[in-house]
C-alpha cells in the first residue's frame, strides 16, 4: 500500500504582530526588496516548504489591503523548479490557495495575543478542510512569521524534515521560537491542544468560585485576561522537542534597529520578488497576465 502523503498547511500570523513601526497598515507589509513585502516573503517561504494551502490570519480592517497585495494563490516552488526543465512546464505547476482568516470578535482583547493568531488560524484550517474530506485534514502546521526574514530558497532543502508528523524548528545562533524569536516551526494537533489550553486557562475575568456557585468576583485589573499579553515564548516555550536546523542568516524585523541592519546588509540584496509565473500578483495589485 503506497505511503499516504503528508498534508502540511501554512499559517501566517498577521493579527497581533508586535512590531515598532506604527503605520496605519500592518507591519508585515514593510518592504524587504523592490516590490516585495515581508508578508509576500513569508508566503514564498510557505511555498518553498511544501504547504498545500496558506492561511493568513488578519482582521477585517486590513484583510482587503493584504488580499489586494498578495492575491488568492501562488505556486509550489518545487513544482515550479521541475517545470523549468520540461516543455510546457507551467502545466506541471501546483497552485497553492491562500485564505484569509479574521480573529473571532469574541476573542478580541481577551485572548488574542500574537500566539493566538497561530492557534486560531490552525483551528479554522482544520475545520474548513475537515468539511471537504477527512483526507484533506492537515497532519502538520507550518508557521511562518512575516517579521522573521531569511533566505526562502534555503527552506526548500529542509522539506523532508518539515513534511513529517514530527515537530521541526528553525534556529539561528541557537535560538528558536521557544526563545521568543519569530523563527518558523511546525507543530501537530497534540501541540495545538496544549498551546490553546495554555492561553485559555490564563484568560479569565472572574476569580474561581466555590464549588456549585457561579463566578461573581472579578479579578484585579492586572490579572484579568493575562494571556492577552503572552509572548511566543510564553505559549510555545514548553512545546515538545523536535529536530532543529540552523539557518545561515536571519533577521528579526520586529524592531527598527534590526530592520535597519537588514536593509544595509548584503543579505537584503539577495532577496527579490519571485517570477510572475510563481507569485501572480503584480505591483499594481492585479493578477499578472505574464
Amino acid at each position: 500500500m503506497p505511503k499516504q502523503p503528508i498534508n502540511i498547511v501554512g499559517i501566517i500570523p498577521v493579527a497581533g504582530t508586535q512590531g515598532e513601526f506604527g503605520f496605519e497598515w500592518p507591519d508585515s507589509l514593510i518592504p524587504v526588496a523592490p516590490n516585495y513585502t515581508a508578508l509576500e516573503a513569508s508566503v514564498s517561504e510557505c511555498a518553498h516548504a511544501g504547504c498545500t494551502s496558506i492561511w493568513i490570519v488578519c482582521n477585517d480592517n486590513v484583510a482587503p489591503l493584504i488580499k489586494h497585495r498578495v492575491g488568492e494563490f501562488c505556486v509550489d516552488q518545487a513544482s515550479a523548479q521541475r517545470g523549468y526543465f520540461t516543455k510546457h512546464g507551467s502545466n506541471y505547476y501546483q497552485d497553492i490557495p491562500i485564505y484569509y482568516v479574521p480573529i473571532h470578535p469574541k476573542h478580541r482583547d481577551k485572548v488574542d495575543c500574537y500566539a493566538w493568531s497561530i492557534i486560531h488560524g490552525a483551528n479554522v484550517a482544520y475545520w474548513i478542510t475537515r468539511r471537504f474530506s477527512r483526507w484533506t485534514v492537515p497532519d502538520t502546521y507550518y508557521i511562518s512569521f512575516p517579521l522573521g526574514v531569511s533566505d526562502p530558497k534555503e527552506i526548500i532543502k529542509y522539506r523532508k524534515f518539515i513534511r513529517t508528523k514530527e515537530p521541526f524548528y528553525f534556529s539561528y545562533k541557537g535560538l528558536t521560537v521557544k526563545d521568543n524569536m519569530p523563527l518558523s516551526f511546525t507543530f501537530q494537533p497534540e501541540e495545538w491542544r496544549r498551546a490553546k489550553q495554555k492561553i485559555t486557562r490564563n484568560s479569565k475575568l472572574y476569580e474561581a468560585p466555590e464549588e456549585g456557585e457561579m463566578p461573581s468576583v472579578r479579578l484585579p485589573k492586572e490579572e484579568r485576561y493575562r494571556s492577552r499579553w503572552f509572548t511566543l515564548e510564553d505559549v510555545f516555550g514548553e512545546g515538545p522537542l523536535g529536530k532543529e536546523s540552523e539557518l545561515s542568516w536571519f533577521y528579526d524585523l520586529t524592531t527598527w534597529a534590526e530592520y535597519s541592519i537588514f536593509i544595509g546588509s548584503e543579505h537584503s540584496k539577495t532577496l527579490y520578488r519571485p517570477s510572475p509565473k510563481v507569485m501572480y500578483i503584480n505591483h499594481t495589485g492585479g493578477i499578472s497576465d505574464e
